[in-house]
């Protein structure tokens, strides 16, 4: 494929290295935000470093610790920098831009960042072919905050809306990429690295679907490298359907009365209802209640709120008769409550092929086992399961461990070091697959 090519000076001088090897021109004004954030690059990474000098960490691998651990310290200066550059922006510019900037600096002097927001890293095979090893990360992020996004380093954790999400991840695959260009390591199929974005609920085609589409029969198998699933093993990769209802209840003063039931009286009903259903007889086919919002206080009519909901299956079928079947519940709630409501399909991902995975699902047990990582079997939604649409074998790699929940996000950043290290085994190990027939 042909990608845009970036050219940098291998010239620059340590005080001129951020203006000259940067992916557009930078005036002496606009380089100051990137000198201001490779100097705390450099604080960050003494910092970090300190941390992973008082470590022990067990296990087995062909990278050994004293190889791996400058490289790991990396990883939580780069997630704690990218962490706090605005996402999302216009095709993900912003970070696109810094990881493109740091590829080049860590090797890639050839990485490309094509039209629709794409940035790839191709590292050589020891011989031509066409079949490649995809790894990729998403950038995006939707919980951005200026605020909540800055992050605080402690002794055992990294906390910041968006660490555990996307950023950690994102910088695991550019340490990784560094790590393979530092060592000169080549693989018997060319290994592309990929940093994209993906919003299911989007109409238009996302960033990674324009990758695919071009890559598609290039590709023998691909891992998506995410951060909190370390030690998640994917058997059965589901399909889901995201929903958003909106429900409006007549304020008790338009109504001249008061009203049968406010938003939050209807969203109840509703979501009562719903846990009701069994959807069927395997009880394969579930539902998920990820956020439910009414209401500003004490004093205020709750009069608008939302509701988003997940319905997952491993049967595209049935997932469309369970989706169906919960809006038909929800518009019969409304209308006895006497609200209006509005039902959005925000994201939809089809169910995966477990048959095509089960390779890769054997070499990472493998690689959890030889490393000491506790395999823990799941079935959930993913970025497998999409791939898989393409024919494109898939298997989900997690960095850290940590939490995300309503009221923080973190990372535990000992983790990281084996983390790093599965993703070198798993390369290892994955060389020769020659994987499952496509459906």
């Amino acid at each position: 494929m042909k990608y845009h090519q970036v050219h940098r000076s291998r010239r620059c001088s340590t005080r001129s290295r951020v203006n000259a090897c940067a992916p557009f021109p930078l005036s002496s004004r606009s380089a100051a935000p990137y000198n201001a954030l490779m100097k705390r690059w450099r604080d960050l990474l003494a910092s970090v470093g300190r941390l992973f000098r008082r470590r022990s960490v067990g296990g087995s691998a062909k990278a050994s610790r004293s190889e791996t651990g400058p490289y790991v310290n990396r990883i939580v200066s780069d997630a704690i920098l990218l962490n706090e550059i605005p996402s999302p922006t216009e095709r993900e510019a912003a970070r696109t831009h810094y990881v493109l900037q740091r590829l080049g600096e860590l090797g890639y002097p050839e990485a490309s960042l094509d039209d629709f927001g794409n940035v790839t890293a191709v590292v050589p095979a020891r011989e031509n072919t066409e079949e490649h090893v995809l790894l990729f990360a998403d950038i995006r992020c939707e919980d951005y905050s200026p605020i909540e996004s800055m992050t605080r380093l402690e002794p055992d954790r990294v906390r910041g809306r968006g660490i555990a999400e996307t950023s950690v991840s994102t910088a695991a695959l550019m340490v990784l990429a560094e790590y393979l260009a530092r060592n000169e390591i080549q693989y018997e199929r060319p290994v592309v690295l990929l940093f994209t974005s993906f919003d299911p609920g989007e109409r238009d085609t996302q960033p990674l679907e324009h990758f695919l589409q071009r890559w598609k029969d290039n590709v023998r198998f691909a891992a998506h490298v995410r951060g909190l699933e370390l030690g998640h093993v994917e058997e059965r990769p589901l399909g889901t359907c995201k929903l958003s209802v909106t429900v409006h209840a007549e304020e008790p003063a338009a109504a001249g009365k008061e009203p049968v039931a406010s938003a939050i009286w209807v969203l109840a009903s509703i979501a009562s209802r719903l846990g009701s259903i069994r959807w069927d007889t395997q009880n394969n086919t579930f539902l998920n209640m990820s956020r439910l919002e009414a209401g500003v206080g004490f004093g205020w009519y709750a009069s608008e709120g939302v509701l988003e909901l997940e319905v997952f299956s491993p049967s595209a079928a049935t997932l469309d008769i369970a989706r169906k079947a919960v809006e038909a519940t929800i518009a019969s709630t409304a209308q006895e409550t006497g609200a209006s409501v509005d039902i959005a399909v925000k994201a939809f991902l089809p169910a995966g092929d477990a048959q095509i995975n089960q390779g890769l699902a054997a070499i990472v047990k493998g690689v959890y086992e030889r490393l000491r990582i506790k395999a823990r079997p799941v079935s959930l939604p993913g970025y497998a399961s999409f791939l898989n649409s393409f024919g494109i074998p898939a298997i989900t790699l997690g960095v850290t461990t940590g939490a995300k929940t309503y009221a923080e996000e973190f990372i535990y950043v000992r983790p990281i070091e084996v983390g790093f290290r599965q993703l070198l085994a798993f390369l290892d190990d994955s060389a020769g697959w020659r994987g499952e027939t496509r459906s």
